[in-house]
């Protein structure tokens, strides 16, 4: 029974220095994986990982070294170690919901935040709109299955990224695990037109035609002219550059997403959707770009991805018209232009096909509920084995790709596994990851997943002045018992903090970026303090164009060397066109007094320091029966006509693992102490009276009557209530 959340009344209206924002993340922990749970290929171990399903498509977990056959390139190899590696949180169904609960009145519950040290899938998908071959169809077909994808399989734990391939982006999203960030990028997705020199992606021809005076005397349109044969072939060779430029671009991308993975712990998922990947001209002349695929899956296959691709043109029919095609106008017969399209088609799907069988992945065709195959494979990738063995002498030399072949001897078992891999030698793999000596710091704020050394909870912010303009402040709490202090001969105590941060738009480039050191020396009894209650770290980042953009931090302790990174999704929202926008929360225990720490603007000098309390923004735990205030701002309301004042509904929920607990009533916001209405600062408390100990999020909806038919704009933050 969902229960009534009661406001404790207001005393004041806060006057913040800033405006505070987007949702609240909390930090995701890393899975912790052996080393051997991570593919290698080296000159000593080659380590294959394998997918075994029975013929309903689930998982097979209990198989040994006996119950398989490994061969590299046709002969029998040693088996020398077995390791089933299960991913718990793909233990899923075709239709799974991230919180059991629907939206209520257009707006998304928030998501269940993950338990403490939960595996999670990470997902990358990507969408083939820079294509030649792009058609309206297969884009919108890949957009429908992606936001299918993140409303009905995603789960709180996984972290998703949608790469695209045309020029001048290669991501709509970066990787997070909030639905509502990648369902909006989700709706960007759109086609494009084929830039100038695609030329038909059918193989067909434009007929040629010749205005002019006909033997009758009449004038009109020559249907008979045709280009010679030299003008075709001259014409289809520059066609084949561009689509093989095309190509090439989308293979640069898939690189760029797998150097991205290739830090993250186990195996990847990968979705590709795309019309056409080809390597065959239309005179079945090997492209340039079939060697840029060979380089790509070699590094899928050291990073441990898994690539399934999508043919968004689904099946051929022999003798069917498009509306693009050329019709001979004479017969009315488009069979044999139907036939080249089919022709090329099919070099297309190889492509795409190929990609999938030398990665391990599946390949699947037409473009209706792309979601369902999504959900089969997702159900089939529950876990993996890995299976270890030694290379055969001159695996290595002159980079000679070797094929590899795994069976099962178990009948009706079916297995799924990498094609092979490139003997690359030992010693240029490290030089081609040689980097400099911050290179373990950029490596953690490189990588989609949080590295789990330090413990960082990390909460970023949206805020905008008058004066300012935009900006993303970070909110951060490191845990202090984690932190190796050294001995000072004056007695005290010392903690040495690098420091690395990275804001990144929507484009991947990055906008801002800082490394810092911090040197911290404190007595005895402040360090035991640090122990216990850990630091906070403030920064502020000035953002000019709204999007959408990503947070990410590393924290390097200097003396013990360990580190931890976390990043977070901002949305920052065109204040000058859009609806009412509501900040994130910021949310903070209450003292005897009543009051509670309010956020300010920092410096570098004052980034770091003690919490003032067990319950500050960036901590967010609170005891049992205690009182918390929640912050925020709401900006664009609009104005009366006539009283200039806004007509603001603000309501407040309680959600805890997922699930809604208590329901709060829409209340009028009413005007107090306000010098802007463009920018309304104010705060509400709630009593934590009947709560019980576990993860919670507090959820605020605000509505403007005065606005438009769905001004309506709402946040979230997570908490933790303990005893």
């Amino acid at each position: 029974m969902k229960k009534r959340i009661t406001l404790v009344s207001r005393s004041l209206l806060l006057a913040f220095a800033f405006s505070v924002a987007a949702s609240a993340q909390t930090a995701t922990p890393t899975p912790q994986n052996d080393v051997d749970d991570v593919v290698k290929i080296t000159t000593k171990l080659v380590q294959v990982d394998v997918v075994v399903t029975d013929k309903k498509g689930n998982q097979v977990r209990d198989l040994g070294a006996a119950d398989f056959e490994l061969l590299q390139d046709g002969k029998a190899q040693k088996i020398t170690g077995v390791t089933y590696v299960p991913i718990d949180s793909a233990q899923v169904t075709n239709t799974v919901t991230t919180t059991g609960e629907k939206p209520k009145n257009g707006v998304p519950p928030p998501p269940a935040k993950r338990a403490s040290g939960q595996a999670g899938r990470v997902i990358a998908v990507m969408v083939d709109d820079g294509s030649c071959a792009a058609s309206l169809w297969g884009i919108n077909s890949a957009k429908d299955g992606i936001k299918r994808f993140i409303n009905e399989q995603m789960l709180p734990d996984d972290f998703v990224a949608i790469y695209r391939t045309r020029a001048g982006s290669s991501t709509y999203q970066q990787y997070t695990s909030d639905k509502a960030v990648l369902l909006n990028a989700a709706e960007k997705i759109r086609w494009y037109p084929p830039p100038p020199g695609c030329g038909t992606d059918d193989g067909s021809f434009n007929a040629k035609e010749t205005r002019g005076t006909k033997a009758d005397g009449a004038t009109g349109i020559d249907t008979v002219g045709q280009e010679s044969e030299a003008e075709k072939k001259s014409r289809e060779y520059r066609e084949d550059a561009i689509k093989n430029n095309q190509v090439v671009g989308t293979i640069g991308v898939l690189r760029y997403a797998i150097r991205g993975l290739e830090r993250a712990p186990g195996r990847k998922l990968m979705f590709v959707f795309s019309d056409a990947l080809a390597f065959r001209s239309r005179q079945n002349e090997t492209l340039g770009a079939r060697d840029a695929m060979r380089d790509v899956t070699d590094a899928a296959n050291r990073a441990g991805v898994v690539v399934n691709t999508f043919s968004l043109r689904g099946a051929e029919v022999p003798g069917m018209i498009e509306a693009r095609d050329d019709v001979d106008v004479k017969t009315g017969s488009s069979t044999p232009i139907s036939n080249a399209r089919i022709a090329d088609s099919l070099k297309g799907k190889e492509g795409l096909a190929e990609l999938a069988y030398e990665t391990g992945g599946n390949f699947y065709q037409g473009a209706d509920r792309l979601n369902v195959p999504m959900g089969e494979v997702l159900r089939r990738e529950s876990g993996y084995y890995l299976l270890a063995y030694e290379p055969a002498e001159g695996s290595f030399k002159d980079k000679k790709f070797n094929k590899i072949e795994v069976n099962v001897k178990i009948p009706d078992l079916n297995v799924a596994y990498r094609a092979g891999f490139v003997g690359v030698p030992d010693a240029e793999v490290v030089k081609r990851k040689s980097k400099s000596t911050e290179s373990d710091l950029y490596d953690a704020i490189a990588s989609p997943l949080p590295k789990p050394g330090l413990n960082i909870d990390l909460s970023a912010f949206f805020g905008n002045s008058a004066t300012a303009g935009n900006y993303v402040r970070s909110l951060m709490h490191i845990d202090g018992s984690a932190l190796l202090f050294s001995d000072e001969p004056n007695g005290q105590k010392k903690a040495v903090l690098d420091v690395v941060a990275v804001t990144m738009n929507e484009k991947n480039e990055v906008i801002d970026d800082f490394n810092r050191t911090h040197t911290l020396k404190f007595d005895p009894a402040t360090a035991e303090r640090i122990a216990r209650d850990g630091l906070t770290y403030s920064t502020d980042v000035p953002i000019k164009t709204p999007g959408s953009y990503t947070f990410r931090v590393a924290v390097r302790d200097g003396n013990s060397k360990q580190i931890g990174s976390s990043s977070q999704v901002v949305q920052i929202p065109d204040l000058k066109r859009s609806d009412i926008f509501l900040s994130g929360l910021s949310i903070a225990g209450v003292d005897d007094k009543g009051n509670f720490e309010r956020l300010g603007p920092t410096t570098a000098e004052t980034a770091i320091g003690l919490p003032a309390s067990a319950s500050v923004p960036s901590i967010r735990r609170f005891k049992r029966g205690s009182v918390v205030a929640y912050s925020y701002s709401i900006y664009n309301a609009r104005l009366g006509s006539a009283d200039k004042q806004p007509k603001i509904t603000v309501q407040v929920n309680l959600y805890k693992d997922g699930k809604l607990v208590a329901e709060g009533a829409p209340a009028p916001w009413k005007p107090e102490n306000q010098p802007d209405l463009t920018r309304i600062n104010d705060f509400g408390y709630i009593r934590l009276a009947q709560t019980e100990p576990g993860e919670y999020a507090l959820q605020l909806i605000v509505r403007d009557t005065l606005g438009s038919k769905n001004a309506v704009s709402s946040q979230w933050v997570d908490f933790e209530v303990v005893d």
